[in-house]
């Protein structure tokens, strides 16, 4: 369906459909809601290193033999799905803060959802959003993208090509994105007041 034929079907909802595009606080207030729900898990998964490293280094997980302890139910998956998707709108508050003119200007041409906030590749958005990220927080924005697409919810990708777990980051070195490690709950409680700090000046102005 063509943008006139859009906006001539529905004329009613053009409008509402646009100021609420253009709303960075609409965007912030889903990431809120989200990362919020992400905290729910973060005891259960501290709780699960705690119990891993422990075990661990007590030697109870026996290499090449059936283990005689089964590690404790492992929630990383659902956490990382809604910290990404809360980035994701993080991301997205900002891009259409800063470029909402060329939003509304593709959204009148095309009549769907503009290019700059399509996509869940967070290392693509924070570039669009104009904040560098360091190679730690790339390769965590990776891993994130990549679980949230696909590996936490799916047992294979929608297209064969993604199940490879080694990809390229902005530096040209291969990483590896098919593990959780101890240090991302701090590692992404950082990456999210980072983000959140570009965002505070404008979507929660002083009162």
């Amino acid at each position: 369906m063509t943008s006139k034929n859009i906006f001539s079907s529905y004329p009613q909802f053009v409008g509402q459909y646009l100021e609420q595009l253009l709303n960075p606080r609409g965007w912030v207030n889903m990431a809120d809601e989200m990362l919020e729900a992400s905290k729910v898990l973060e005891p259960q998964l501290r709780q699960y290193w705690s119990v891993v490293m422990t075990r661990e280094k007590e030697r109870k997980y026996n290499r090449g033999k059936e283990y005689s302890y089964s590690p404790p139910p492992n929630l990383h998956g659902p956490y990382f799905i809604l910290v990404s998707y809360g980035l994701e709108n993080l991301f997205k508050a900002i891009i259409v803060r800063e470029q909402g003119d060329e939003i509304r200007s593709e959204f009148a041409r095309k009549g769907t959802l503009p290019s700059l906030i399509k996509g869940h590749n967070l290392v693509e958005l924070s570039k669009k959003a104009n904040i560098e990220m360091d190679i730690k927080e790339e390769n965590v924005l990776t891993r994130l993208s990549r679980l949230s697409k696909w590996k936490s919810r799916y047992p294979v990708p929608v297209e064969v090509r993604e199940i490879q777990n080694v990809i390229p980051n902005s530096d040209g070195k291969p990483i590896f994105t098919d593990y959780y490690a101890p240090g991302d709950l701090d590692q992404i409680s950082a990456i999210v007041q980072k983000i959140r700090g570009y965002v505070a000046g404008y979507v929660n102005p002083p009162s």
